[in-house]
């Protein structure tokens, strides 16, 4: 396939890229100064020029607490945008792929959600990525693709930040109040690989590592895993609060997209398989 990915130099377009390249596709990634999704005129002559079968919409803005503060940006960049591109897909019939955020729920649940479930954002971020996730679906063929928690190589993460502080030796304070599924972009793209050469119907798809914990035992065993010594204490959100409110609980329920692309690695085995390259 042609593919398209918009935001290059975001973290989750650095696992992408590569990963299709390797099965043999057609990449071309393009970054803010190559193409300003914020242009409608600019995003419909990228993609009518370029033709591709699908187009990764990579380009978000992923500050969850600067939102709060910036909400008008936050949806001009994750739903306005993200409406130039389904109206340039559906242009020329290529497909549009949505990756989305656990943050569309409320986190009051106990169960996985469902991509089915009800969604609540309590947050800005939330509200910006929902609204996305409307937009998207205006292509016509879309993947909306939600994840958690993710975490990777080329950008600001929970993980690498635990790390940098872990080897200066910080002493840490982390929430282990807060549930849900740490999930490396690396898996992430390997699904997102899997959800288009299979041709997975459009519609929304859940895509995390398998399993779940907590803020506090995520960092545990990053350290763990990287054999760093240090200290982490854990305390509840209430001891720790953000600008922007985070669901409580948000471990997405991933079977139907497991019944596509097979079976999903642990949270523990994709840590350990990233954590040489953070």
């Amino acid at each position: 396939m042609k593919l398209l990915i918009t935001g290059a130099r975001g973290m989750l377009a650095q696992a992408v890229r590569p990963e299709l390249e390797g099965r043999g596709h057609e990449v071309v990634a393009l970054d803010r100064a190559a193409l300003d999704v914020g242009s409608a005129a600019a995003v419909d002559g990228v993609i009518r020029s370029l033709r591709p079968d699908a187009v990764i919409q990579c380009a978000a803005y992923t500050r969850v607490d600067d939102a709060e503060t910036d909400e008008a940006e936050a949806h001009r960049i994750n739903a306005e945008a993200t409406s130039y591109v389904a109206a340039a897909c559906r242009a020329v019939g290529a497909r549009l792929v949505y990756p989305s955020t656990d943050y569309v729920f409320d986190g009051r649940a106990d169960t996985p959600y469902r991509p089915d479930s009800p969604t609540n954002p309590i947050n800005a971020y939330g509200r910006s990525k929902l609204a996305g996730e409307a937009a998207a679906s205006e292509s016509g063929d879309y993947l909306v693709v939600r994840t958690s928690w993710l975490y990777g190589a080329g950008g600001r993460n929970f993980v690498s930040t635990i790390l940098e502080r872990a080897r200066r030796g910080d002493a840490l304070r982390v929430v282990a109040d807060q549930r849900g599924s740490p999930t490396w972009t690396g898996t992430l793209a390997l699904i997102i690989a899997e959800l288009l050469e299979r041709r997975a119907p459009s519609g929304i798809y859940h895509a995390t590592n398998s399993g779940e914990t907590t803020w506090y035992h995520l960092a545990l065993e990053a350290i763990r895993l990287a054999g760093v010594e240090t200290t982490i204490e854990p305390v509840t959100t209430a001891e720790f609060p953000r600008p922007a409110a985070r669901p409580a609980y948000s471990v997405l329920d991933c079977s139907a997209t497991a019944a596509v692309v097979g079976e999903i690695a642990g949270w523990r085995e994709a840590l350990a398989e990233a954590l040489p390259g953070l």
